[in-house]
Parts: C-alpha cells; sequence; structure tokens
C-alpha cells in the first residue's frame, strides 16, 4: 500500500488513506465495508500505525483497499487504478475516493513521535570532506544516531522559509517508520517493525559552531506517502538492503543521486542498535542520514552556494514518490 495523509475537500483534519492511480482511497470513509465498529474512530496516521482500536490497524487498511477495489469491479489494485472516478462510488452521501486533485496531501506521518537521525548513507571520503568542514559524522563502524527536531514536520509541496540564522542546505535521505512498540529488538526480528518507508529532506542550517549547539531542529520534509515493506520486497538483497536510486533535483536541474544499496548499515541494524535499553514506539521514524552528494556542502564544499529564494528541490524515487519543496523567505 501507498498509506497518504490528506486534508479532505470540506477541510478537518487529516486523514489517512491509500493511494490507488490518481485517486485515494478514504479509509474513515469506507471503513464500513468491512466493520461497522471502526466506523467512528479516528483514521489518522498515528492512530493507525499504534492499532489503538482493535479494527483500525495496517491489516485492517489492507481489507478496505480490497473491498474497494472489488467494488470496482476489479479484483487487482494494479488495475483499479484506472477506474473512473467520475461515476462516483459512495456509501450514502459519502464519496469513498477522492481525485487527488481536490484533496490537500500533507507529510504521511504528521505527528511524528520522535526522529532517529543516523548517518548509515555516507562513503568515507564524503564523511571526511563533512568532519573536516565541522560536521558531525557517524561512527563508520558501527550505528550512530541523534536526535533530530520532530515538530517541524513539513509534507509534500509545503514551501520552507529560509532561516534568518545561517544559509539552507537540502538533505537527500531515506526513512522508516517504525509501526510497532519494541525493546531491545534483535536485527533479525526487526524488519517486522517496520510501517513503511518514505523519502525524507533534511534540511540543514549551514553553520558549523550553529549546528553543533542545535543540531538539526530546523525543518523536515516528509512523503509523499509512506509505502508499505510487501510493495518493495523486489528491490531487497540478499542481505535486507533495498535496491533504490534517490536522485536530487534543483531547479530542474539532477545535481546528485544515491543507490541505496551502498548503505553502510541495514535498517534492521539501525531498529537493533536504536532498541537496546530503550523501548521504540509506532510513529517513530529512523532517517539514514543524507546521503552521499545529497547535499550542497557534498558538492559545493562548505563554501557553497547555498539554497535562495524561489529555489526548487526535488527528492525523486520511482518507488517512493516526488517530494517536492519550494524555499521561500519570510517577508521584512
Amino acid at each position: 500500500m501507498r498509506l497518504v495523509s490528506f486534508i479532505p475537500p470540506n477541510g478537518g483534519p487529516a486523514r489517512a488513506g491509500v493511494l490507488l492511480g490518481d485517486t485515494i482511497i478514504d479509509l474513515a470513509a469506507a471503513a464500513p465495508l468491512v466493520s461497522e465498529d471502526a466506523s467512528d474512530v479516528s483514521w489518522d496516521m498515528l492512530t493507525l500505525l499504534r492499532a489503538d482500536h482493535p479494527e483500525v490497524n495496517l491489516a485492517t487498511a489492507a481489507e478496505i483497499v480490497q473491498a474497494v477495489v472489488n467494488l470496482m469491479g476489479s479484483d487487482d489494485t494494479a488495475t483499479a487504478g484506472d477506474f473512473d472516478w467520475h461515476g462516483g462510488l459512495t456509501i450514502g452521501d459519502t464519496a469513498l475516493i477522492l481525485p487527488v486533485t481536490q484533496v490537500r496531501i500533507v507529510a504521511p506521518l504528521p505527528q511524528v513521535i520522535a526522529l532517529r537521525e543516523f548517518d548509515a548513507f555516507v562513503d568515507d571520503r564524503t564523511a571526511a570532506l563533512r568532519q573536516a568542514a565541522g560536521y558531525w559524522v557517524g561512527d563508520r563502524h558501527q550505528p550512530a544516531f541523534r536526535f533530530a527536531g520532530h515538530t517541524a514536520i513539513y509534507g509534500p509541496d509545503e514551501r520552507i522559509e529560509l532561516p534568518t540564522m545561517a544559509p539552507l542546505d537540502c538533505g537527500m535521505a531515506l526513512g522508516c517508520v517504525i509501526g510497532r512498540s519494541g525493546r531491545d529488538i534483535a536485527p533479525e526480528e526487526a524488519d517486522a517493525y517496520i510501517a513503511g518507508y518514505l523519502l525524507v529532506n533534511a534540511w540543514t542550517v549551514r553553520d558549523p559552531l550553529l549546528n553543533a549547539r542545535r543540531p538539526r531542529d530546523f525543518a523536515t520534509s516528509l512523503g509523499p506517502w509512506l509505502v508499505t515493506p510487501d510493495e518493495l520486497e523486489y528491490y531487497r538483497d540478499d542481505d535486507g538492503r533495498l535496491l533504490l536510486t534517490l536522485r536530487l533535483m534543483i531547479n530542474g536541474r539532477e545535481v546528485g543521486y544515491y543507490h541505496t544499496g551502498l548503505m553502510r548499515f541495514t535498517f534492521a541494524e539501525l531498529i537493533a542498535f536504536a532498541s537496546q535499553d530503550t523501548w521504540l514506539q509506532p510513529g517513530e521514524i529512523i532517517v539514514s542520514g543524507v546521503a552521499a552528494g545529497g547535499c550542497l556542502l557534498d558538492i559545493h564544499g562548505d563554501s557553497g552556494p547555498w539554497l535562495r529564494h524561489g529555489d526548487e528541490v526535488v527528492l525523486v524515487c520511482a518507488e517512493l514518490g516526488q517530494l517536492r519543496s519550494s524555499i521561500g523567505q519570510l517577508p521584512e
């Protein structure tokens, strides 16, 4: 499934849905197809991951998707994306599917419980460059992370305002969302705790002294959707690494790319390390760290140039979508 959080046409809080072609299945609206008990429950993404209600969980979401697909006259989600939504699919007066053009897609997980940012996408050369410029790098031989600000979360197509403190840099990364509570998780069991994967743009203020005093609390963009592990099983190697290509586009020009098969540690290893002597909870995000070549520091060095007002930054992955952000400036 490709899970999304969206604001419906009539406004209100973000709701969880599933992307199907150019439409979104509204899980709350379609819940009566599989369970009367789940129809009056909050269907936001965090509630879905936590399974606060016995009928509101990822398994039920998959059942809802199949029920909607069956109503469309198909038995395959791959072909159901061609459904003509103009004809309508409703329960009473409630639409079960909505065209993407009529809703506002926000960050897949608008309420993040915690952001643990590792440094697993960096080769030795890039690590040396970043360290020489005065920025944190993780251990080369074992996982290491730092916490990032989890309340400054932005979604696809949301504008990032330039900071007043120092220049701004982007940071192409990959994240996995924790879907089950766990402590002291073994690496061979850790994949079962992943609810899905998403693109992450780890925005960084480019001042090494300031960065050391308040690391990565400026902003983080997530999206455009959360892809469940079963959708990506084909792209996994024997060691558990995903084999995906991430691309960094600035103002329509590709300036960097990274193949995730080069990841220094697997997400299972990162989860196992993060859970030692502590609990991981649904809604936490494990971030790979900024990919080698995935920021302007790697591309241009520590003198920039950096992002400017009017720039557009897009992270692209064929399997995970496009995370687009515009750069703005606060009015004086």
